[in-house]
């Protein structure tokens, strides 16, 4: 006996059926992917701020002083005939030094790298670099995000002195103190401003000064400060002494 084709046929109900649940399963699936996503990049970062805090711990236990983020990664002058493309501590721009110990934080004058022949601080951070201090999975380059450090090799000197830490939302993390956000204009959250001197300079400024303590911050997901806006979804880490109005004596 013979079958008829018709039987095995698919209908366009059938078709549409099937359409249908498909439909409502990627519904339901890619929500879900998203959610698991989001919990993944926050869990790396909360974890990355804590490595980026005792990172800038073991640099103040070793030169007495905390440094620009992205100063950690940076190998010695001179290190194993280092050249202009290596991201040694002589090929960083100018950038300020951040004091913990200072009462006042040094809100006002702050020593820089270029004091290091007359202040003799200074000279043994310079001349005795214990670093690098810290691999970063992901660093700023240009307009772009790279986990791989000899990216930089290919770009300029300049962008070696801007590869910030970033965390996973390719966003860079921001460095805090007491009595503001450390950068002359860190507080810009467009890609632009990555590129200028001043973004993480090291400069203690007292814009945004809502922790007690120093701190790492991720803005997260939506690349906005809570200091700016009633979302919370920033993700820090606080480390050193907490500082009051007393021990800061800059109100």
């Amino acid at each position: 006996m013979v079958k008829s084709n018709h039987s095995q046929a698919v209908t366009l109900t059938e078709l549409l059926v099937v359409m249908a649940i498909v439909g409502i399963l990627a519904t339901l699936a890619v929500p879900a992917y998203i959610n698991r996503m989001e919990t993944a990049r926050e869990a790396a970062a909360r974890s990355e701020v804590k490595d980026i805090a005792q990172s800038l711990q073991t640099c103040l236990a070793v030169h007495s002083f905390y440094v620009p983020l992205q100063v950690l990664d940076d190998i010695a002058p001179d290190a194993i005939g280092s050249t202009s493309r290596d991201d040694s501590l002589d090929n960083e721009a100018v950038f300020f030094l951040i004091d913990p110990n200072v009462a006042d934080l040094q809100n006002t004058v702050q020593l820089d790298l270029s004091d290091r022949d007359e202040s003799p601080r200074v000279g043994r951070l310079y001349y005795g670099w214990q670093g690098p201090f810290l691999n970063p999975k992901r660093v700023f380059i240009a307009g772009a995000q790279s986990d791989d450090p000899d990216d930089l090799i290919a770009e300029s000197s300049t962008l070696i002195q801007r590869d910030y830490p970033l965390d996973p939302w390719g966003q860079p993390y921001r460095f805090y103190s007491p009595i503001g956000l450390i950068g002359l204009t860190a507080d810009n959250v467009e890609a632009s401003s990555w590129l200028t001197a001043s973004f993480s300079d090291g400069r203690i400024t007292t814009n945004d000064d809502r922790f007690d303590r120093y701190a790492i911050v991720s803005y997260g997901r939506n690349n906005e400060s809570d200091a700016d806006n009633d979302g919370d979804d920033d993700i820090f880490y606080m480390f050193g002494r907490v500082m009051t109005e007393t021990t800061l004596n800059t109100f």
